[in-house]
């Protein structure tokens, strides 16, 4: 209690010095000091566990560098080793290497830092402690003093002194005898920065002080002195989340993960049958692996099986023989895994228990990540492993909700947004799926294809996705083209269409097109011309012969070449809206029937298969594409659209919406295509990982960043991308400007946003049964669901 007045005491009478000091003001005071003031301000005071300083003045510990307290900072110390109330405090780190136990927990520890070999995320983690503990009033960190400097222990120590030598500071800094001949004197400070006394000490060390300052050699810890006196003389008031964030930790736990394997390419797996040793078959282990893979969990199934045999660390099988010829995997703990000695072929060690390793260690073994950690340690039974880095497929992974942030509470929040839109017809169904750091998180149907709720939307669900169509197919063809140098942006449009030449679009640019801002108008119904030409087109047909025999009519539209041609003459002559000099913004579908026409020119093949062979195919789309009827899907796995009394005469399901592209055959530029959420997140999260998915590079970064930017003032759209607007809530309120994205007019929307490593996929067929609902924009429901996913990313990922 003494001790805690004391130290009050002192906090009120520094409070008239709190504030930053300049350098001008400190180099002043430090001129103005005597060799006695300067040797004092760099004397720590040892704190015992019992909290001694040997009877210390109050007073007297305002002369002095500042307290060392020997061990971690406790809870409740805050209170008495408070910033306000004494000049400085250092505090000695332990091998956790955590400053205050009790109060941060779940940091990791000198094992998980050490399997670390990426020195950017040591560097993020570094930042963080300081930030950390100088919330706590802590003025320098003391390292750890370790027997084996040379260890992967004794690295992570020197880089983390590396990193800031002015806070993480090494012990050999530290002088601990009790020093009061002049000689000594001259020598204090020639291999040490700090002097730490113990309360016992003062009295004797304070008679040296006095008689012998004057030798001390001040030239090298100048520095350290002005230092000092910038943290006794200035404010170290900080607001900051005493937490790990959480993006921060599942980064340190994911590559501090350990890989073995006795020969190299057994990890990652890409088999679709997988055996799990377990006594928790229905446990979160087994539910994560089973997302990747068919999963055989029984004993009788795992003997007949020949898949590889994955064990968990909850449980250890005696005998292995009976898993002779089958590869072996051990997921878990390293020292539980040691009781398997060499008897594995393959791991993936942790250096802890954490609740995160249940969601990352699948994501290692299927390569949605890579596995990089290094041994911590020497372990002579495992010397005829490799552990080399693994590079992973590089494709999307899973990963629980609630873990990345999206709470059951945020859950269920979106159901209730969606309940809403369903209950106020504003669509009948809908499908949404959101990855975040490369996991998917939530993909999942809600409600039914139509509102008679027959047919239930599942995550399988097959939508009309309208105009996401031109970011989703034609943008990826340009994009291709561009960075193969077939298409030049700011090349006339009539370059690569002729028929262009001496029209009103001739001298129009790609660039212009994509940025919808190229003068084109909004929409023209060609489709209206089409019911003029009875030459042209059929109001029914049959597919086959035997269907005409039986009278089996098909309302739909089997366009004839001659209709196709016309349309894009139509297209060549249709008007362009009135500007003065420079063409504003204006969005257009008839720039992307445009470019459908360019991508095809240049190609020399149709714009489907173009795609198929450059992405969809490779990328493995089978719910994606143009058409789905035509590619044997079901009809009723298709959700439906409108009922088109005034072009089709019949409801529109399976074929696209879009009156222009059914004239097109289905295929067109700015609409035609469908998909399930769980493809378009695949192929979106291509685009965030800088073009690259499953170890094969589809387009450059530097392609993807060119694409994303903004070209025209006042234009808020990319090329072909839109972005967030100020002016219309086409994104949620916290969706940063680095993010793109693209709506349909079926009640669809995907988005991209790099800063929160976030893909958002949102499908509806808000048009069924009538076009003219517009309920579902009306009420923000789109952008309402993914106003929760970032407030749930915010609360948890980045904090």
């Amino acid at each position: 209690m003494r001790f805690l007045i004391a130290t009050i005491l002192i906090g009120i009478s520094l409070t008239s010095w709190a504030g930053d000091l300049s350098a001008v003001k400190t180099d002043s005071i430090y001129k103005a000091f005597t060799p006695e003031e300067k040797v004092n301000h760099i004397v720590w005071l040892q704190v015992d566990d019992d909290q001694d300083l040997g009877g210390l003045d109050a007073q007297d510990l305002r002369k002095y560098g500042g307290v060392y307290l020997i061990r971690p900072f406790q809870p409740f110390e805050e209170y008495i080793f408070n910033r306000g109330f004494i000049p400085a405090l250092s505090v000695q780190l332990d091998e956790n290497l955590n400053p205050s136990p009790g109060d941060l927990e779940n940091l990791p520890t000198l094992n998980t830092l050490s399997s670390i070999r990426d020195e950017n995320l040591l560097h993020q983690y570094f930042g963080f402690l300081k930030v950390i503990s100088k919330s706590f009033g802590i003025s320098h960190l003391v390292l750890p003093l370790l027997k084996d400097t040379v260890s992967a222990h004794g690295r992570l120590i020197a880089k983390m002194e590396a990193y800031d030598p002015d806070y993480f500071i090494s012990p050999s800094r530290l002088e601990f005898d009790l020093i009061r001949k002049k000689k000594d004197f001259k020598s204090l400070f020639e291999g040490s920065d700090f002097w730490v006394l113990k309360g016992t000490e003062l009295s004797k060390a304070e008679k040296a002080i006095r008689k012998h300052a004057e030798h001390a050699n001040f030239e090298r810890v100048e520095n350290t002195i002005k230092s000092s006196i910038l943290i006794k003389y200035s404010s170290h008031d900080q607001l900051v989340k005493r937490k790990l964030p959480n993006k921060l930790a599942v980064e340190i736990s994911r590559a501090s993960i350990v890989p073995l394997q006795r020969q190299p390419g057994i990890l990652p797996l890409s088999n679709d049958t997988l055996c799990l040793v377990t006594d928790d078959p229905a446990g979160f282990m087994a539910e994560m692996l089973g997302r990747y893979t068919y999963l055989i969990t029984s004993p009788s199934g795992i003997r007949q099986s020949n898949a590889p045999v994955v064990i968990d660390n909850q449980y250890f099988p005696q005998n292995l023989n009976e898993f002779e010829g089958r590869a072996i995997i051990y997921l878990g703990g390293f020292a539980e895994g040691m009781k398997y000695g060499d008897r594995i072929d393959a791991a993936l060690f942790t250096s802890v228990e954490n609740e995160l390793y249940s969601y990352l260690l699948p994501q290692l073994l299927f390569g949605s990540a890579d596995a990089t950690g290094v041994m911590p340690m020497a372990v002579p039974e495992l010397a005829s492993y490799s552990n080399e880095p693994i590079t992973g497929k590089r494709i999307l992974g899973y990963a629980p909700p609630e873990i990345l942030g999206l709470t059951k509470s945020s859950q269920e929040e979106i159901r209730s947004i969606v309940q809403e839109a369903i209950e106020t017809g504003s669509t009948p169904g809908c499908q949404i799926a959101v990855a975040i750091d490369g996991s998917i998180v939530l993909e999942e149907g809600y409600g039914y294809l139509t509102y008679d709720s027959l047919i239930r939307a599942d995550k399988n669900t097959i939508y009309d996705l309208a105009s996401v169509t031109k970011v989703m197919g034609t943008l990826l063809a340009v994009m291709k083209l561009y960075e193969d140098n077939l298409i030049d942006l700011d090349t006339d449009l009539a370059a690569y269409l002729p028929q262009y030449a001496g029209s009103n679009k001739s001298d129009i640019t790609i660039r212009q097109i994509l940025s919808h801002n190229a003068g084109l108008v909004s929409y023209v119904p060609f489709w209206k011309r089409a019911l003029g030409g009875a030459d042209m087109m059929e109001t029914f047909y049959y597919e086959t012969e035997e269907d005409e025999i039986n009278d089996k009519r098909s309302y739909g539209m089997k366009p004839t070449p001659a209709l196709r041609d016309s349309l894009k003459n139509w297209i060549v002559s249709s008007p362009v809206l009135d500007y003065d000099s420079i063409p504003q913004y204006r969005y257009s579908d008839i720039g992307f029937m445009i470019l459908h026409q360019v991508v095809e020119a240049i190609t020399r093949e149709p714009l489907e298969q173009y795609l198929t062979t450059k992405f969809y195919s490779k990328l493995s789309l089978s719910r994606l594409g143009f058409n789905p009827r035509e590619k044997g899907v079901n009809l009723f796995e298709v959700a439906p659209t409108e009922y088109d009394y005034y072009f089709r005469d019949e409801q529109v399901w399976g074929q696209v919406h879009d009156r222009n592209a059914a004239v097109f055959g289905g295929v067109a530029g700015h609409a035609g295509l469908f998909s399930n959420s769980h493809d378009l997140l695949i192929l979106l999260q291509m685009i965030a990982q800088n073009g690259e998915y499953g170890g094969e590079q589809f387009l450059k970064p530097s392609t993807i960043h060119y694409f994303n930017d903004q070209y025209f003032p006042g234009n808020r759209r990319a090329l072909g991308w839109d972005k967030k607007g100020d002016k219309v809530s086409n994104a949620a309120e916290n969706a940063s400007f680095a993010s793109f994205g693209h709506t349909g007019f079926t009640g669809t929307l995907v988005w991209v946003d790099p800063e929160f490593d976030l893909v958002f996929v949102f499908l509806s067929n808000r048009i069924y049964p009538d076009a003219n609902n517009y309920k579902l924009i009306q009420n923000d429901i789109r952008t309402r669901v993914q106003d929760v996913v970032y407030e749930a990313i915010l609360s948890k990922w980045i904090n």
